[in-house]
């Protein structure tokens, strides 16, 4: 490990990998006093325990069956956030994990990172009230390790950054941007206090790597001589997980992704105690679960006594996909009734639960994934299936899913739409985009295609060299411009139909995505034919190509 402390640790995304540590862990060194927890201990009241009024689930397959809301992107309107919140619950779901980033009303020295649409006091009050309404465990989640791009991708905040280069992990060595993690956790914390914290997420996925700023390699040689860069990091760990508790109460249960922890060395976990403070939530949204294998399992299994499963309903098949492909989802959490069957003998406390991810985008600086009204089918389908398990049964689980939805069917077919009647919020929005969008989108590139027009006097190479028949201009323009209006139409009833569900700012940055490319092509042509349509004189045969 002496040798490694200047090289970077470089994590592989959503892949397994196991690192042997050669040199005999030193216990005398692990075991001393945490060097990111201060020396003076503040005492605070921990805030009264809130306790859910609902019917136990402690003998059912799934404890605890949580759906996410991922609010880095496409958040939605607090009317449409209050309607999906009374839909699962109506569906059954224990609780929801709050994703809020750079949506919270963050403020202090937080406050000029926050989004420009950001909730309110109040609107946050809205939500958390009507979640403790419906009985609904809420578990804000707070990243602070990696997928800090949020406050890292801002220029008076690069100081504070393991690389430069990538505003995703926070140098953990520099006490004042731990601070910034800290005060997250404090403002969240003290928001949520009044409405119960029985879980607390700390975040720590995909930090792709750490231990190479200046402090946090200053840090290594002055206590991790022995543990490295991962002496490093699980001290922050257990450091952000201990203020952790501190902020929300002894009795709030602190959960962490479990990516980074698979693969640290289980006698560094071991001897910092994790698993005595950290509950591992360990993903895979893959059909098979191709990501985790039993010495994964078996290795976490060593330190911790319990864990969560996590399964996704929307954004994990891949990272621009818009529309929902709802089968991939349902396979995926099917396979994992399967899994928590085969490992969760290993775990003394067995499994938590379960919590259905719903990602809006794979980080901060990525576009958009599939959004909620896209989602919602899948989440209720995917809920379904946890509740009923470990039954298989994938009729019964379509048709309550249709039933909650207010779907007479329910189609899993590719990337169809699951029914063409639904009466839930946002089904117009669906419909519009997975079905009439490519449906339009098909009938004009066919259009396109065959128009001889175009084809001979209007294509790329025409268009480049300005050499085109004026005559066949005045039969191109009405043609385009038909495909134009349709394509508005299109366009207009999608937006109209996104009114009441999302911000105005996400709209637009959903149509220029999904649909901006299309319009752009159609007015590039309008553009084009008006253009050559001016020339009165062309080129002498022949001029050169330019590659």
């Amino acid at each position: 490990m002496q040798n490694q402390q200047q090289t970077p640790v470089l994590v592989q995304k959503r892949e397994n990998f196991e690192e042997s540590i050669e040199e005999k862990i030193a216990e005398k060194e692990t075991k001393k006093e945490n060097p990111f927890v201060t020396q003076q201990k503040v005492i605070r009241t921990s805030p009264p325990e809130v306790k859910m009024d609902r019917p136990s689930r402690e003998a059912e397959f799934y404890k605890n069956v949580v759906i996410h809301f991922d609010l880095k992107g496409a958040p939605p309107k607090v009317d449409y956030f209050l309607e999906l919140l009374r839909l699962i619950a109506k569906g059954g779901a224990t609780g929801i994990l709050l994703e809020w980033e750079d949506m919270f009303p963050w403020t202090g020295k937080l406050e000029q990172f926050k989004n420009t649409d950001a909730y309110s006091e109040d609107d946050v009050d809205i939500i958390l009230n009507e979640a403790k309404s419906l009985k609904l465990d809420v578990i804000p989640l707070v990243q602070t390790f990696g997928h800090l791009e949020w406050i890292l991708k801002y220029e008076e905040m690069r100081k504070f950054r393991e690389n430069d280069a990538y505003p995703q992990v926070l140098c953990l060595g520099n006490e004042e941007g731990v601070e910034y993690v800290k005060e997250m956790i404090k403002q969240v914390a003290q928001k949520h206090s009044k409405y119960g914290i029985p879980f607390f997420h700390i975040g720590a996925d995909e930090a792709f790597e750490f231990g190479v700023c200046k402090e946090s390699i200053d840090w290594i040689q002055k206590n991790g001589k022995t543990g490295g860069k991962q002496l490093l990091a699980l001290a922050h760990l257990k450091a952000i997980a201990e203020f952790a508790k501190q902020e929300t109460g002894r009795s709030t249960q602190i959960l962490a992704w479990h990516d980074m922890l698979k693969d640290f060395d289980s006698r560094l976990i071991k001897n910092l105690e994790l698993g005595q403070i950290i509950q591992p939530v360990v993903w895979d949204y893959s059909e098979n679960i191709i990501t985790l294998n039993d010495y994964i399992f078996s290795s976490l299994a060593e330190n911790f006594p319990t864990m969560w499963a996590s399964s996704a309903y929307k954004g994990a098949n891949y990272p621009s996909a818009s529309t929902s492909e709802v089968r991939h989802y349902e396979t995926n959490n099917r396979n994992w009734i399967k899994t928590k069957q085969n490992q969760e003998r290993k775990f003394k406390n067995g499994f938590q639960g379960i919590i259905i991810t719903g990602w809006q985008r794979y980080d901060h600086l990525a576009g958009l994934c599939e959004t909620l009204p896209i989602g919602t089918a899948s989440m209720m389908l995917q809920m379904q299936v946890a509740l009923n398990a470990p039954s298989s049964d994938l009729e019964t689980t379509r048709r309550q899913a249709g039933k909650l939805l207010g779907c007479p069917s329910f189609n899993v077919d590719g990337v169809k739409v699951v029914s063409n009647q639904c009466s839930y919020k946002g089904f117009q929005t669906y419909l519009i985009y997975q079905n009439e969008v490519p449906n339009l989108f098909g009938r004009i590139e066919g259009e396109l295609g065959r128009n001889h027009h175009l084809m001979g006097w209007a294509n790329r190479y025409n268009r480049k060299y300005n050499i085109s028949q004026n005559w066949y201009h005045k039969e191109m323009m009405p043609f385009v411009q038909q495909l134009v209006s349709q394509y508005e139409r299109v366009e207009n009833d999608l937006r109209a139909s996104m009114k009441d569900l999302f911000f105005e700012n996400t709209i637009d940055e959903f149509i220029y995505e999904n649909l901006g490319e299309m319009s752009e092509k159609l007015h590039g042509y309008l553009d084009e034919i008006q253009r050559l349509d001016k020339l009165r004189a062309w080129p002498k045969r022949h001029f050169p190509i330019r590659k």
